[in-house]
């Protein structure tokens, strides 16, 4: 296999990028880009300069029809995720490019294949106490999923304090189905699927995320990569509520990719 350079890689994720969106295109599935990606459409219209990867947003509904129709048109392109698969490790959904392979750290870590993300929006009520709940449990469900993933004797980073916790989560949770704490952070974001509520939130990433509805009332245009794609009406509202004032460049010590991979394009 050929090893993939962070702009081949970023090729690729382009090319997984106009499947899914003519895909929603054509079965009328609201989808958006998202997170990061956004920021980067808005502010540098492509890849935020020190970012390498791509993420899409939809809402419940549509990422449930998304799910049980993608697979059945598509070969080469695969969506996973752990409603389709109770062995996958992450509480959102992938897009891969099954012509590739990639490992998240390197070969002793997860294997996978060049992705897009793809995060769920769930219905939220507007009570502040109920919202401070669910990402305090989404949050305890990511720590213990985290600890629960790792190889039990890998050196976590730290002091000797905080290595002795980890080490001792780590244990703990051992007790646990693997996929354990995946299930319990989707069911977490599903509280209130079937209700009426005017506000929704990512539940599913890292980050603390919820706004109103009409954010996403109706998608419009936005250039990315020289491309365009559709973003949310209230992208700004929407960005805002994410990250703050998103047009501002972060430090510079900061900027810097999150993502630790090795990706290769498999033989012909």
């Amino acid at each position: 296999m050929k090893q993939l350079t962070v702009d081949e890689m970023k090729a690729i994720q382009l090319e997984i990028l106009d499947v899914v969106m003519k895909f929603c295109d054509e079965h009328e599935i609201k989808c958006w880009l998202d997170g990061g990606t956004l920021i980067g459409t808005i502010r540098h219209k492509g890849y935020i300069p020190w970012d390498d990867d791509i993420d899409l947003g939809m809402l419940r509904p549509d990422y449930e029809k998304f799910m049980k129709l993608f697979n059945k048109e598509n070969t080469r392109y695969k969506f996973v995720c752990y409603e389709l698969d109770e062995n996958f490790y992450q509480a959102f959904g992938k897009v891969l490019d099954t012509q590739t392979v990639l490992y998240e750290p390197d070969e002793k870590g997860t294997k996978l294949a060049v992705y897009v993300d793809i995060f769920t929006y769930d219905n939220v009520p507007d009570e502040k106490e109920i919202i401070d709940d669910m990402f305090r449990k989404r949050n305890k469900y990511y720590i213990c999923n985290v600890a629960r993933q790792a190889r039990i004797f890998q050196r976590p980073k730290g002091n000797f304090l905080r290595r002795l916790c980890v080490y001792a989560l780590r244990s703990v949770v051992r007790i646990f189905p693997k996929n354990y704490f995946v299930r319990k952070i989707i069911m977490n974001s599903k509280r209130y699927v079937n209700a009426e509520t005017r506000l929704i939130g990512n539940f599913l990433g890292v980050a603390r995320m919820t706004c109103d509805k009409r954010v996403f009332n109706s998608l419009i245009d936005g250039e990315f990569e020289g491309k365009t794609y559709k973003i949310p009406v209230g992208y700004d509202e929407y960005l805002r509520e994410f990250y703050g004032d998103y047009m501002q460049l972060p430090p510079e010590e900061k900027r810097v990719s999150t993502h630790i991979f090795k990706a290769f394009k498999k033989d012909d």
